[in-house]
C-alpha cells in the first residue's frame, strides 16, 4: 500500500486510484490519530515514504506545526498527483528500492507505512532511514496489525470461515513475494528489534483500531465489496483458494446476486493498524 503498492506499469491507475482514495476516507480517523500520536509540533521536516494517494500525508499535515515541510515520496506520478491535491505538500518521485531522497542526519519524522516489507533487505533500509534522522528524529513504520474483518463467518452457502481462508492465502502470496524478491533477505525477528538493530532508542509499538459496526453506511459497504471484489482480480491470491471459495466470493460481490444481497445487512469492518517508532539519539 511502495513499493510501493504493488506497483506495476499496466495498472488501471483511475481504478487504483479510487479504490485508494475510498480506503483513506474510510481510515481517516485513524490516521489522524496516529500522526498525533507521532507529532510534537517541533517537527521542521516530516517525509511520508510510499505515501499512496495521500490520506497519511494530509493527516501529517494537519497535525504537524506552522510552518514545517512535509515531503510526500512515491514511486508513481499518478499517486503524486492525488497526494498534491489531497494534501496540498510538496512531493517528490523516487523508486524507494533504488533510493531515498532524504539528506543524512536532516527529518525530523520519517513515516513509512506498508513500504519497507517490499524491499529486499528491510534491516539495511532500516539502517540507512535511521541514518537519516536528525538528532531525536523518530522513525515510524506502519507495519503488522491484523488482518482486516468485515464478513459474518456464516454466510447461508459454503463452508463458515470464508475471509479467515482469505487472510490464509494472502498470508501466503506474501510469503511468497518475500522469497522471490530478486536479493531477498530473511529477517527473522520482529519490528521491534529491527529499529534497535538500526541504533534507534525509545523502540516502542502503539496499535490503533479501527471499528465500524453493522450496518454499515453505504460509503463503507461500498469500499468492503470493493476490497473483497479487488481480491477476485488478484490471480497470485485467488489462485490459492478453492473452487467453492472463488464462487462465493463472486456472489458476495456480484450486487445483483442474492448472497450479496443478503450479506448487506450485516457488513461490518474491524481493522488494527499497528506502529512501530525507535528515536535517533541525540548524543
Amino acid at each position: 500500500m511502495p513499493h510501493q503498492h504493488g506497483h506495476t506499469q499496466d495498472l488501471d491507475w483511475s481504478k487504483m486510484l479510487e479504490a485508494l482514495t475510498s480506503a483513506d476516507d474510510i481510515e481517516a480517523g485513524v490516521d489522524a490519530q496516529i500522526a498525533e500520536w507521532l507529532l510534537t509540533g517541533r517537527e521542521r521536516l516530516v517525509y511520508d515514504l510510499g505515501c499512496g494517494a495521500g490520506g497519511m500525508t494530509a493527516a501529517l499535515r494537519a497535525a504537524a506545526a506552522a510552518g514545517a515541510r512535509i515531503v510526500a515520496v512515491d514511486g508513481e506520478r499518478a499517486l503524486l498527483d492525488a497526494t498534491r491535491r489531497r494534501a496540498e505538500v510538496e512531493t517528490q518521485l523516487a523508486d524507494l528500492g533504488a533510493e531515498i531522497p532524504i539528506a543524512p542526519a536532516s527529518a525530523d519524522l520519517i513515516w513509512a507505512s506498508g513500504v519497507i516489507h517490499h524491499l529486499p533487505d528491510q534491516q539495511a533500509v532500516l539502517n540507512d532511514l535511521a541514518a537519516r534522522l536528525a538528532p531525536g528524529g523518530l522513525l515510524a513504520l506502519g507495519e503488522g496489525g491484523l488482518h482486516m474483518r468485515s464478513l459474518p463467518r456464516d454466510l447461508g452457502m459454503g463452508e463458515p470461515g470464508l475471509e479467515m481462508r482469505l487472510d490464509a492465502a494472502q498470508d501466503r502470496w506474501f510469503t511468497a513475494m518475500r522469497r522471490d524478491l530478486p536479493g531477498s533477505l530473511p529477517m527473522p525477528y520482529g519490528w521491534s528489534t529491527a529499529l534497535h538493530r538500526a541504533g534507534l532508542d525509545e523502540v516502542t509499538s502503539k496499535s490503533f483500531l479501527l471499528d465500524l459496526p453493522a450496518p454499515l453506511g453505504a460509503p463503507a459497504a461500498e469500499y468492503v465489496i470493493s476490497r473483497l471484489r479487488g481480491l477476485l482480480e488478484r490471480d497470485n491470491v485467488i489462485g490459492l483458494i478453492g473452487d467453492e471459495d472463488r464462487d462465493l466470493l463472486r456472489r458476495v460481490t456480484d450486487p445483483a446476486d442474492a448472497v450479496n444481497q443478503a450479506v448487506r445487512a450485516d457488513l461490518f469492518l474491524l481493522a488494527v493498524k499497528t506502529v512501530h517508532v525507535g528515536r535517533r539519539p541525540v548524543g
